[in-house]
């Protein structure tokens, strides 16, 4: 306890040369096909930048992402991810789904709707831009939002070691070197990650590996080349009941009538994943330019459960083409933006009986072909006065033939999603160092493939896309002198035949549709610099994140049952965080969090929930000599008992994976510049 004391008091002193007090006005942000200032951004977006990735540990992606309103990252046992922003985690059993992922400017997540974010060490993003709301005018299918990520193509390390040693087992070593020349940049990035995890059978292994290349082809042109690779391997201790969670949380999923034990079972996930991308971008002229973007993917899953044993083979492909035409018009801008993009993949999914990990005979074989094709169009225009309106089209189509080989003739279910037409109208006005905007857009998110053919292995024929409009207003900019940033939005959106998850006794997920949801939302995220100096890297600021999130289905009816004017499950009603960020001379840093979460309804019924909880990070760190660092932080220091990722809507109530009790970590960094020769002196 005294060193939880020292850790908390050095939060009133010290801080970061990394996380230092940057203006957010000079980012740019990606979104809508177009790139801007994120202060004159006519859209509810939030930006992870690698100050944000610093203030936790570098084992995990989900406190960072937390910090932006709205969005929630859940870990259900180490490596096993959900994804929600805006409450998009209503049919997320794990993993991302209504979600986007792009991530160097190529698409990422797979025709079939899924993207596999866990294969990701947190060290493959310098960024990540969220844009929060439908999107489809430019991205296609889904009502959540986009992600929008970038490796560090410019970092300042010739080369970047770092070994981590935590809590539960956890080992880490991540390293990246820099590679230029005159006619190319090289980045390559290797991470290996080991924990034991806090449950039982909660042990996690993943190897990643990627390369950058960024090709130099005068001022008008540049070429990008993206090779990644990941292996990543998981157990899986599934939920727990509540007197079994209050009773022993670390424990694994125990067997219950006829379904073993996780640990019997074996459960766990094997993930493989090889993805390879190209990226061109030519100006033609000062006002034409040109984007391409090609990609082809492999993505191999192995997966015993309680129920089954399931094997899947994804192959993918695709690309993206968008053109950018600028021209003036008097005192006025007028841009013009279009494009397409088109995704095929070509999917093979084996299920078995489970033999305690091993498979056994074979029950279900399906060949699954999703194909997603849309079409996109924006115009916009920078008037005189700070008014700047847009508009925004896109036209889609979303297919998924699933053929069962197993049955003589062979069955085949096919499912069309045409026609989908995706409008985005906005306008913003410049006030100063204020912008106000207003959004009216139109998302639709057709079941995935893993929600048409879930892990009860029963093709679900009559599931539907869900639909719906988005209302918003929003505002951002600088007051008090320019030393307090706010970033504020207010929400409506209505969503028809919403897509909800299920679970059945084997802990096996299904869906259907919901009727019709009603959310409404407030979203602030505010910092303010406390203290700062112009000529010196020293500093305090202080952030505050908080979301309001009043979500209700308006109708619906499940056979006799009544659940129309009920709280949504799986979204705490209200989120609060703050920190405070300080840093001081030889490049030392303190950072420190506090987070509250709303209680959360476990079921559509709104008859249990878990408990609102209460967290505290911190970590320290800071130059070591001129070539090294060291840090050391601590999670959950209230040592708080608490579910993270549950299980909605499960049968028997099996809705608690528990979340790892206080944990410490430690680490060091070699860090080599980029400035040889005076690099060379120093090692004389």
């Amino acid at each position: 306890m005294k060193s939880i004391r020292i850790l908390i008091i050095c939060l009133l002193f010290s801080f970061n040369n990394i996380a230092q007090v940057t203006s957010l006005d000079s980012v740019i942000v990606q979104g809508y096909l177009q790139s801007v200032p994120y202060r004159n951004a006519s859209s509810a977006v939030g930006l992870v930048r690698q100050a944000d990735w610093e203030r936790y540990s570098p084992a995990v992606m989900l406190p960072s992402l937390n910090t932006i309103p709205g969005v929630r990252m859940e870990e259900r046992s180490p490596g096993s991810y959900r994804l929600a922003i805006r409450g998009s985690s209503l049919r997320s059993p794990f993993g991302v789904r209504n979600v986007r992922l792009y991530y160097n400017q190529l698409p990422f997540t797979d025709p079939g709707g899924n993207t596999y974010l866990n294969l990701f060490s947190p060290l493959a993003f310098n960024t990540l831009e969220i844009q929060k709301g439908p999107a489809g005018s430019a991205y296609g299918a889904g009502t959540g939002g986009v992600l929008i990520g970038s490796s560090d193509t410019a970092a300042q390390d010739l080369l970047n070691i770092r070994f981590l040693h935590g809590s539960y087992g956890l080992n880490q070593f991540d390293a990246a070197a820099d590679l230029s020349s005159t006619a190319m940049d090289n980045r390559i990035q290797f991470s290996n990650q080991h924990s034991d995890g806090y449950r039982d059978h909660t042990s996690m292994r993943r190897t990643y590996g990627s390369w950058t290349g960024k090709i130099k082809q005068g001022e008008k042109a540049s070429l990008s080349i993206l090779a990644l690779y990941s292996d990543l391997w998981y157990q899986t201790p599934g939920a727990l009941t509540l007197s079994q969670y209050k009773d022993n949380p670390r424990q694994a999923r125990p067997a219950a009538g006829m379904f073993p034990s996780a640990e019997t079972a074996n459960a766990a996930i094997r993930q493989k994943t090889f993805y390879s991308g190209i990226h061109e971008q030519i100006n033609a002229t000062d006002n034409l330019k040109f984007d391409f973007a090609v990609y082809g993917a492999w993505t191999g899953v192995t997966n015993p459960t309680i129920r089954n044993y399931e094997k899947r083979t994804e192959p993918h492909y695709g690309g993206r083409f968008s053109t950018s035409y600028r021209r003036d018009i008097g005192k006025s801008v007028m841009i013009l933006t279009g494009g397409g993009e088109y995704q095929q993949g070509h999917f093979k999914t084996e299920v078995f009986k489970n033999a305690g990990g091993q498979p056994d005979s074979l029950q279900t074989a399906d060949a699954i072909t999703p194909q997603n094709a849309l079409v996109f169009a924006q115009v916009k225009f920078m008037l005189p006065g700070g008014w700047v309106p847009s508009a925004g089209l896109s036209w889609n189509r979303n297919s998924v033939e699933i053929r069962r080989e197993t049955v003589v003739p062979n069955t085949i279910f096919e499912t069309r999603y045409n026609g989908e037409w995706a409008p985005r109208f906005a306008l913003s006005k410049q006030f100063g160092a204020v912008t106000v905007y207003g959004v009216v857009a139109k998302g639709f998110s057709p079941p995935t493939t893993s929600e048409l053919l879930p892990s009860t292995s029963i093709i679900n024929s009559g599931l539907q896309a869900e639909w719906g409009w988005n209302y918003e207003l929003g505002a951002r900019g600088r007051i008090l002198n320019q030393k307090l940033w706010y970033d504020l939005n207010v929400y409506y959106f209505r969503l028809n035949d919403a897509i909800v998850q299920r679970r059945d006794g084997s802990g096996a997920d299904y869906f259907e549709n919901a009727g019709s949801t009603k959310q409404f939302g407030f979203e602030s995220y505010i910092t303010y610099n406390l203290l700062s100096y112009p000529d010196r890297p020293w500093g305090i600021q202080a952030w505050l994140s908080y979301a309001l999130q009043q979500y209700t289905y308006d109708e619906f009816v499940q056979l006799q049952t009544e659940f129309s004017g009920n709280r949504i499950p799986g979204v705490a009603k209200q989120v609060f965080q703050a920190g405070i960020d300080v840093k001081g001379p030889w490049n030392s840093y303190i950072h420190g969090s506090y987070q509250y979460t709303d209680p959360i309804w476990l079921n559509d019924g709104n008859t249990e929930k878990a408990d609102a909880f209460h967290l505290v990070a911190a970590r320290i760190g800071s130059q070591l000599f001129r070539n090294f660092s060291w840090f050391a932080g601590a999670d959950n220091l209230l040592n708080v008992t608490y579910s993270l990722g549950n299980d909605i809507n499960a049968a028997g109530g099996r809705y608690y994976n528990a979340a790892a009790k206080r944990n410490y970590y430690v680490g060091l960094g070699f860090h080599l510049k980029k400035d040889l020769p005076s690099q060379r002196a120093r090692f004389r």
